[in-house]
């Protein structure tokens, strides 16, 4: 007896198995001709385009640039404590004789020239806190240009993690839009003969009723799907900064 039992369940279960087989071999075959990571640019050089479209680390290089050049000035700082004045003048003016600029008191005759006068002059004002403060302004300006520099690997490390999780999420996301797309195209040629069965007599209401349910959640399940696939598309184009083709 319980020979005969495995042999009515093989026989029962024997159309089934072979239809997900084919589905199965069907789906397989399908996922290979339709692999769209051969057809996807090279993760490599996403992340490559996606670094030099990527606005943030663009900030991170202008900051890092800002704070580089604040060091140069700092270092420079010292040179607006000194002053330099220079003064040109042409015309009439009185002058000394040289005996009075030997120092003989009996002179006193003055001399008027027409001429032109230069006059250079240079200060230095050196205020403490220009002293005491310089060093620590130039640490301050280097720490912050450091700052830049390790703000940007970290987040060049966190746009390459992204982007190797919308990469995979988008082949994922392909893969079971077609698969979900295999199973609609089944549930139609079941559909298909369930509509000749019912019509005939074959199945009754509820059976029939099943079916058309199963058919439609199938493309409900497709449709969301193929939404899934297009936000991983998006994401990872918005990421990249380009448009992808495949």
């Amino acid at each position: 007896m319980r020979t005969i039992f495995i042999l009515i369940a093989v026989l029962v279960f024997l159309p089934t198995i072979g239809n997900s087989q084919s589905l199965n071999d069907f789906v397989n075959r399908g996922l290979e001709d339709n692999d769209i990571s051969q057809r996807l640019p090279q993760l490599d050089t996403l992340i490559t385009i996606a670094k030099n479209n990527s606005p943030r680390l663009k900030f991170f290089d202008s900051d890092f640039d800002y704070w580089d050049g604040q060091i140069t000035l700092e270092k420079r700082a010292w040179l607006n404590n000194i002053n330099l004045d220079a003064s040109y003048g042409y015309g009439i003016f009185d002058n000394l004789s040289n005996q009075q600029i030997a120092g003989d008191p009996g002179s006193q005759t003055l001399f008027s020239t027409q001429q032109s006068r230069y006059t250079v002059g240079a200060s230095i004002k050196l205020p403490l806190s220009s002293v005491f403060n310089r060093g620590r302004k130039i640490k301050n300006a280097k720490a912050e240009a450091e700052k830049s520099k390790y703000q940007k690997e970290f987040a060049e490390w966190e746009l390459e993690q992204l982007i190797v999780r919308q990469y995979n999420d988008l082949i994922k996301a392909h893969r079971l839009f077609f698969i979900s797309n295999s199973i609609v195209e089944s549930y139609k040629v079941q559909a298909v003969r369930a509509d000749k069965d019912f019509a005939n007599g074959a199945i009754n209401v509820t059976e029939y009723t099943r079916l058309q349910q199963m058919l439609n959640q199938a493309i409900s399940s497709f449709e969301s799907q193929r939404s899934e696939f297009l936000i991983a598309l998006k994401s990872l184009e918005g990421t990249v900064g380009i448009k992808i083709e495949f």
